[in-house]
């Protein structure tokens, strides 16, 4: 198969499916320091069908809040704007990923439950090495893999071309996609995230989780270690998640890069960590049945 351009790719992000535009506007808020909790909850109740699932996700079990809330500027003052902000881009992320992903060999659901897990990992694995942010780890998980919606199309069609290349050349699926395609999913994710205008933390973890060893000098030390707590998060997804289709056990864990941001990835911390996260799944479930409940 030739090499496919960027300029195709580009054209076929216009498929995706349609951004809920309140989520989008939301989003956009929260990185301004000037929105106001009233200026939030004026916009998220606009979408009738976007409270419905902001609720529902602030109710689930996930969350653990002993009263239920029932408004959304209740969900703001609670939740706080960190916590908003992971839930409008988990919104926006099921909307995105809810799909099949044959060229992948994922069907409908396992993209998005595997994104979400990854998501709960992250987060998980940035409060343990004390990130200022953990949320920003889980929306890095959650997004890391948004270029395989597009590429997927391709992938299929020489995905025998891609393994024997994995094999033969001890290199990760990422970089015999390039080989083979001329692009990977990590770079394609990086345009949708760029187009979509995502916050460039976002653009950064899309395009590096699976390399953070080759993250460039000027990515600031924090930034860099969300990154590689991504990188850690989906590692583990593959091994003990789901939904993570047919290149899931074609890339490897690059140590060094954990340690170049202090996270001593030795078997007994691995052997620990992935204990605590197995114990986390219930939570996943938890987070996916409240977000697969209908409006009526």
């Amino acid at each position: 198969m030739s090499k496919v351009s960027l300029q195709e790719i580009l054209k076929k992000v216009d498929r995706l499916p349609e951004l809920p535009q309140v989520a989008i506007r939301v989003s956009r808020m929260l990185e301004e320091d000037e929105t106001t909790a009233d200026q939030l909850a004026s916009v998220i109740r606009v979408d009738a069908g976007f409270t419905s699932q902001v609720l529902r996700l602030c109710n689930s079990a996930a969350y653990g809040f002993t009263r239920k809330i029932s408004t959304v500027k209740e969900a703001v003052a609670i939740l706080g704007y960190t916590t908003l902000k992971s839930m409008v881009y988990t919104i926006m992320a099921k909307v995105a990923l809810d799909r099949p992903v044959p060229g992948y060999s994922l069907a409908e659901g396992d993209m998005w439950y595997n994104a979400l897990t990854c998501a709960v990992y992250a987060k998980h694995i940035g409060q343990r090495e004390r990130l200022p942010d953990p949320e920003q780890a889980f929306t890095g998980g959650l997004l890391r893999d948004i270029g395989k919606i597009v590429l997927g199309e391709y992938v299929g069609t020489c995905y025998t071309d891609i393994e024997q290349l994995t094999v033969k050349e001890k290199i990760d699926f990422t970089e015999a996609e390039e080989r083979i395609l001329g692009l990977n999913h990590s770079l394609v994710g990086t345009r949708i995230a760029e187009k979509w205008n995502l916050p460039p933390l976002l653009v950064n973890v899309i395009k590096h989780h699976h390399r953070p060893i080759k993250l460039p000098p000027i990515i600031p030390p924090t930034e860099a270690k969300v990154i590689t707590v991504v990188h850690l998060a989906d590692c583990l997804t593959r091994m003990i998640g789901q939904g993570s289709g047919s290149d899931g056990l074609m890339y490897s864990m690059d140590t060094e890069a954990l340690s170049r941001v202090g996270i001593n990835a030795t078997s007994t911390y691995l052997e620990t960590l992935i204990g605590e996260l197995v114990d986390l799944n219930h939570i996943i479930k938890d987070l996916a049945d409240s977000m697969n409940i209908k409006d009526n």
